[in-house]
Order: structure tokens, then C-alpha cells, then sequence
């Protein structure tokens, strides 16, 4: 007991040490670090700015800015002429909006049928039969079907998405009705490709095509393809001719690769036109889209709630 005290006095000091050392080893240490850290950036932004000095003494930055400009703007008028030859014209666009008090999923299923009835009359009127024209266009064209929505809630943006994709196999199929081809044994339309070798900068567009042309129809194909006003191209074709014993015109069974292109604007420039975008922007008014946004919070789950066991009750 004789030297209790000084034994107690010891740990004490120990677990104060040891406070200390580790208030300083889990929180002024990172501190301390830090403010190292924004001393070195403080130095390196120094010897940038002398550096910066050294190297622009006696220049007037107004006057180096107006240079440039003047070096790039030409540069970029003639990009931008140029882009307007880059475009999928109104193949994407929409002319349709979903009236009020109507579920979307219900009014898209009765749009797009729609849309593929005036379609398919379109086909028998061209070419007599519904049979030379594929079937089922919505696989075709990878758009949602009625049943691939059942017992869930869809944004306008789906729908959109899905109409959009809907409108350009069916205003590129009526674009081969009009050519005159005889029959479409299948086309495939291919995921949406940004080469890196064109610096990002366009937005290709493959389909792939089997169908049949009369000799004649198909010279005329190929020939308004490269005359449009905007940008096709036919990346690769096969012919064959496999009723040479017919005494009927001749029929041309043809494999071929038709490509479009859209003209992207660069990130960093301020979109003026809508030539910039893969998808050209909504024709129609989005204000449906925070109407039918619900809160957030209690209420929202309440209104999800609502709308997924009231509203909608799956069969």
C-alpha cells in the first residue's frame, strides 16, 4: 500500500497519454494531413501562376482569346453545315398524345395497334398479300407488347422510348413499300452504334434488310438511297437471282446493311439545334410527366400503395 498512490498516479497518466495519442492518432493526424495537403496544392498553383506569368508577359488575354476564336469559328460553321446532312429526318418523330384520364400502358397497346393496322393496309395495298411483310414487328423492332407491362405501372418515358422506336421500323418499312419492293422476308434493326473513329460525333443507325426487288425497283432503291438530301449508305449487299426458270420479271433476292446517321453535338458546346442527340427531342408536351410523378414522403407511398392495390387490381 505503500506505494499506492504513486501506482495510481502512473496509470492515470498512462490513460491520459493514451487519450491524447489517440485523439491525435484518429483525428488531429488527419487534420494535420489535410491542411499539408493544401499547402503543397497552395505551392504548386504558385508556381503555376509565376510560371503562367513568365510565359504570357507582355500578352493581352482578350486579345489571345479573340485569336482563337477566330481560328475556330470557321472551323465550326463548317462542322455545323455540314452536321444538317446528318439526321434521321421524321423517322422518330410522334404526332400522338395520351389523353387524360387514361392509363398509358391501355393507350399505348391501342396506339400502337393502331399504328400497325394502318401499317399492315399499306402492305396489302402495295404488294396484294399481308403474308410478304413479316408478322410480328413489335419483336422485330424490340417494342414492348401489352403483356410485357401486366401487373405494373409505366412512366411516359417508357412509352415514348417504345413508340419512338415503334415509329421508325414502320416509317422505314413503308420507306421499302414505297420502293416498290416485291417482298420482306425480314428486317432486323440493329442497337444504335457511336463509333470512336468519327470522335463521338455521329449516332449510326444499321438495318439489316432480306427482301426481294425487281431488277429495275432495285437500281431505283439504290439510287434514291444515295441521292437523299441526308446521310444513307449501304454497308454491305448480296445479290442472288434464285428464279432464273420463271417466266416473270426478274426478281432479285437481296441481303443488304442500310445505315443512317444522326450528328451528336460535342458535350461541351451549347445545344442550339436538335441535331445533337441520337434521339430527336419529345414533340410532344412532357408537363403529363410531373403530373403523374407522385410526392415524396408519406403521401408517396401512400399514392404508390393506392395506385398499385385500388386503381389496379391484376386479373
Amino acid at each position: 500500500m505503500k506505494y499506492k498512490a504513486q501506482i495510481i498516479g502512473v496509470c492515470l497518466l498512462l490513460l491520459f497519454g493514451g487519450a491524447l495519442f489517440g485523439a491525435w492518432q484518429f483525428y488531429f493526424k488527419a487534420i494535420f494531413d489535410g491542411y499539408k495537403e493544401d499547402a503543397r496544392l497552395c505551392d504548386s498553383l504558385e508556381k503555376t501562376i509565376l510560371q503562367l506569368q513568365d510565359n504570357f508577359h507582355g500578352y493581352q488575354p482578350e486579345l489571345l482569346i479573340e485569336q482563337w476564336q477566330n481560328q475556330m469559328q470557321p472551323w465550326k460553321e463548317s462542322r455545323e453545315e455540314r452536321a444538317r446532312y446528318f439526321n434521321f429526318g421524321d423517322m422518330y418523330e410522334l404526332e400522338v398524345i395520351p389523353p387524360e384520364g387514361r392509363m398509358l400502358k391501355f393507350w399505348y397497346t391501342e396506339e400502337t395497334n393502331k399504328m400497325l393496322a394502318d401499317f399492315y393496309a399499306k402492305v396489302y395495298e402495295r404488294m396484294g398479300a399481308y403474308n410478304r411483310f413479316p408478322g410480328d414487328l413489335r419483336a422485330k423492332f424490340g417494342v414492348a407488347k401489352e403483356e410485357d407491362w401486366s401487373a405494373r405501372n409505366v412512366t411516359w418515358a417508357e412509352v415514348e422510348r417504345n413508340l419512338r422506336e415503334l415509329s421508325f421500323g414502320i416509317k422505314f418499312s413503308t420507306m421499302l413499300l414505297e420502293s416498290n419492293a416485291s417482298s420482306v422476308q425480314d428486317i432486323v434493326v440493329w442497337p444504335r452504334r457511336i463509333p470512336e473513329s468519327y470522335d463521338n460525333m455521329l449516332g449510326l443507325q444499321t438495318v439489316g434488310l432480306h427482301l426481294s426487288f425487281a431488277a429495275k425497283d432495285l437500281v431505283r432503291f439504290l439510287e434514291k438511297l444515295s441521292q437523299e438530301s441526308r446521310y444513307f449508305t449501304v454497308d454491305g449487299i448480296k445479290l442472288s437471282y434464285p428464279y432464273i426458270g420463271y417466266n416473270v420479271e426478274p426478281q432479285i433476292d437481296v441481303l443488304c446493311l442500310v445505315t443512317q446517321a444522326n450528328y451528336r453535338r460535342p458535350q461541351d458546346e451549347p445545344d442550339l439545334t436538335a441535331l445533337d442527340t441520337d434521339m430527336p427531342a419529345p414533340a410532344m408536351e412532357t408537363g403529363r410527366d410531373s403530373r403523374r410523378q407522385a410526392p415524396e414522403g408519406i403521401l408517396g407511398s401512400f399514392w404508390r400503395w393506392f395506385r398499385r392495390v385500388i386503381l389496379y387490381r391484376p386479373s
